[in-house]
């Protein structure tokens, strides 16, 4: 099914009603992220992970997957993501990989929702196949995180180095984020992230950990799954239909462009 955003929209408008249904989509949005917190809106599925009882805080945790296909080139930008919060949900950190409408890359974030304070480190290129390996690695000495987003094959490297803040980060997450029309998404519909080092306070949580598959915002049949205690994946399709299929590109970058995307070079299309 080709996708409607590789191409001008077409010059006939949309009914009255349907326009008011796409503005209301975009107004919700914007009314939830202005009190919001993880899971954030844009999120589909997802897994969270419940440390062990009586953890202080997750002092390192590294994953790496295999960069998707590539997309059909259009105005869509997403990622797949690891990364981890406090237990308010309100400072996360992350590496990601995007999607920017015509290549693949890494860097990494820490975005905190109470100051809306945004951070993202420089972006390096990937390709599909290549091998992305992140890592949140915590520093004692002065109550920091060095996030590193690293591709193999090259040794192309993105770091950062967040203060906590007071935030203690104990709350893990493998996320797909960004909503857009399903065949928009990577052909080969799977991401597999495989959990290399996990530990808490210093000691191996990896097997400790549970997992769980959750959804925030269903869309094109993202599901994450908990193939094992190291092994989780995310699975999609791309001929599914979608809610966001009526929206204009204009409206999807509006409804998109905040967070990790703040780093892509991505102009906003024409109305």
């Amino acid at each position: 099914r080709a996708s409607q955003w590789t191409s001008r929209p077409p010059p006939n408008r949309p009914s009255t009603m349907l326009r008011l249904a796409v503005a209301a989509v975009v107004i919700a949005a914007a009314t939830a992220g202005a009190a919001a917190q993880d899971p954030a809106t844009g999120w589909m599925a997802y897994a969270v992970g419940t440390v062990p009882e009586g953890t202080t805080r997750i002092t390192l945790l590294s994953m790496k997957w295999k960069v998707s296909d590539d997309a059909q080139s259009s105005f869509a930008f997403y990622s797949p993501w690891f990364g981890m919060d406090p237990s308010d949900n309100m400072n996360l950190i992350q590496p990601v990989n995007p999607w920017s409408g015509s290549s693949w890359s890494g860097y990494t974030e820490w975005f905190d929702w109470n100051t809306g304070g945004n951070s993202n480190s420089d972006q390096i290129a990937a390709s599909a196949g290549q091998t992305m390996h992140g890592t949140l690695s915590y520093n004692a000495a002065d109550d920091s995180y060095f996030l590193n987003q690293t591709v193999v094959e090259t040794g192309a490297t993105s770091t950062q180095t967040v203060k906590c803040q007071d935030s203690v980060f104990k709350v893990p997450y493998v996320v797909y984020e960004k909503t857009f029309g399903c065949s928009s998404y990577p052909p080969d519909e799977k991401v597999t992230f495989h959990i290399t080092a996990f530990e808490c306070d210093g000691k191996d949580c990896t097997k400790t950990t549970k997992w769980e598959a959750k959804v925030k915002d269903a869309n094109c049949d993202m599901t994450a799954h908990i193939e094992s205690p190291t092994t989780i994946s995310i699975t999609w399709s791309t001929s599914a239909t979608s809610k966001y299929d009526n929206m204009s590109a204009a409206e999807l970058y509006d409804l998109n462009m905040h967070g990790w995307a703040e780093r892509l070079d991505i102009e906003r299309p024409a109305e």
